[in-house]
């Protein structure tokens, strides 16, 4: 899909800065962008460091499976995220996700999540709205005491809307078919490691709308985005209860607009200040476009079967950062244990 042709129309009422990330074109750069978010808070209040964790909040999907503990191997985590742009935009984030011990079999996480934006003007003066839903079924097992493995298969439908003073410049529909391969290995005492790798495709349908008469019409444009994206990591128990996580990001997005590299680094520390009760975590991910992106938060558990994570992001997301300005986050996740 080109959207040449929906910045061309725009440039006649504004001007739409480009710089960051070599001009690319938005097709690629939104998806490069949602790819840093994660919807739990311990996570984004760590640097999104998260590939070698031991909790099922991670992104990959074999740390699910890894032992925990615990009294109760079950839970249900509800998440809250609020991303606000500086230039106006909002999205909303609900999910909730499920956690399921099926013993022999491995450890089942299904989840769910809904998008919303709010539908506001961009830096361009152009209303950008986007909506999408999520579904997914994850998978992992230990196949040895230091070895676990697991799988992801997720799916998301979702719209992207431009509009121009209230009047339907171009809407954008797609569907997301991603899978996901993990493992994690307790490679020393205190050193557990971990591999990710993603792949996914997203088909869309555009159509572009012909608002200032130019005799173009109404335009169809139909294309396919790919996005490969590998993710090693490394976690360092340095105290009880305290952990160092480090993550490399790197994954390559593409269609018929061009070829989008990303290469990303995230660290990040869970510091138990209270063992079992208190947590105090801060992190930080740094790109190969200079681009420097903060995040803090803190855990707290009310028990054995309830807890509640915060985290806080600054500009994570500046791959839409010409369009939107630079975003703040907010998360809240709770934890239910049964």
């Amino acid at each position: 899909m080109s959207w040449c042709a929906v910045f061309l129309t725009i440039a006649i009422v504004a001007s739409a800065p480009a710089e960051d990330f070599g001009g690319h074109d938005f097709t690629l750069r939104f998806p490069a962008a949602i790819s840093r978010f994660s919807s739990y808070a311990d996570v984004a209040a760590g640097g999104n460091a998260q590939a070698a964790s031991e909790w099922s909040s991670s992104v990959n999907p074999a740390s699910a499976a890894w032992p925990q503990d615990k009294q109760f191997k079950n839970g249900f985590a509800p998440q809250f995220t609020a991303i606000t742009f500086q230039e106006g935009t909002d999205l909303y984030v609900v999910s909730e996700a499920v956690t399921l011990d099926a013993g022999d079999w491995g450890v089942f996480l299904p989840a769910a999540a809904q998008i919303r934006s709010n539908e506001e003007d961009d830096s361009t003066g152009t209303q950008f709205g986007f909506d999408a839903d999520y579904g997914q079924i994850q998978w992992g097992k230990m196949i040895s005491p230091d070895l676990a493995i697991g799988a992801n298969f997720n799916f998301t439908s979702s719209q992207t809307k431009f509009d121009i003073s209230d009047t339907e410049l171009a809407r954008t529909n797609s569907e997301t078919y991603g899978f996901r391969l993990g493992a994690v290995h307790q490679t020393f005492e205190k050193v557990r490691t971990g591999v990710v790798f993603d792949y996914a495709f997203a088909p869309s349908r555009t159509e572009i709308r012909d608002i200032f008469g130019l005799g173009i019409g109404t335009q169809h444009i139909n294309d396919t985005t790919h996005q490969f994206l590998l993710r090693p990591g490394i976690a360092w128990e340095y105290a009880k209860g305290c952990d160092f996580y480090f993550d490399y990001q790197g994954g390559v997005f593409f269609n018929d607009t061009g070829t989008l590299w990303v290469h990303r680094f995230g660290a990040g520390v869970d510091h138990a200040l209270i063992e079992k009760i208190l947590f105090l975590r801060g992190g930080v991910v740094i790109d190969t476009e200079g681009t420097v992106s903060g995040t803090t938060g803190f855990g707290v558990s009310l028990g054995d079967r309830v807890s509640l994570d915060f985290a806080y992001q600054y500009n994570m997301f500046p791959e839409i950062r010409s369009e939107f300005g630079p975003a703040q986050t907010f998360t809240v996740s709770l934890s239910i244990a049964f």
